[in-house]
């Protein structure tokens, strides 16, 4: 069951590194299909003429692949944490991997919070009197969260990646041959101080 687990862990963990790839690339998708100020025609009226654009759509399936790496990160750290307790390891690697899955989750939070902004300025339509403009949405907005939210991910993959390499080699016991060799240096001059008796004999 111990390697199975391992094996089951280890999938999950790359498909993690997919998603989180994943949510970056739709929200550069939505990045390029942003409305541009090219693409808005104003009118005599003071209204604006917006194009279709499939950017709130991608940003909103970037954000549900956010929330969903996130959750199975909390899952493998959960996973990870309970092998920690198990082969008794000291608080310290533990504290600093709950320390790297807050920052995780703050960094999702944050990228969640651009797309989402992104997403509610892409809809708006409205014709701006002071400039004589169409409002468009700011450029890179999408990326950003796109970007915050992958590297939410590379974090939550640290906070219970290093563990597993450390934890290994201390299960690996070394004291039976040391203490085989001691054994052996001992019984080496009792050997040679018999034969030396046995030689002064006749």
């Amino acid at each position: 069951m111990g390697k199975a687990n391992t094996i089951l862990i280890k999938i999950v963990s790359k498909f993690v590194t997919l998603l989180g790839f994943a949510g970056a690339g739709f929200a550069i998708a939505a990045e390029v299909t942003r409305v541009k100020a090219k693409d808005v025609e104003p009118t005599a009226l003071g209204k604006c003429i917006y194009p279709s654009s499939p950017a709130i759509k991608l940003a909103h399936i970037a954000i549900l692949i956010i929330l969903i790496t996130q959750i199975l990160i909390s899952v493998l750290f959960c996973c990870s944490c309970r092998k920690r307790n198990s082969s008794n390891t000291k608080s310290s690697p533990i504290i600093g991997a709950i320390v790297l899955l807050i920052l995780s989750w703050g960094c999702a939070i944050g990228g969640i919070s651009l797309l989402v902004c992104a997403a509610n300025r892409n809809s708006r339509q409205e014709f701006i009197p002071s400039t004589g403009q169409c409002y468009t949405v700011r450029s890179s907005l999408f990326k950003a969260g796109g970007f915050i939210g992958l590297v939410a991910c590379i974090l939550g993959q640290c906070s219970y990646g290093p563990d597993k390499r450390k934890s290994e080699p201390e299960e690996v016991p070394y004291q039976g041959g040391i203490a085989m060799a001691n054994s052996r240096c001992d019984t080496v001059p009792i050997q040679s101080t018999h034969k030396q008796q046995v030689q002064y004999v006749p």
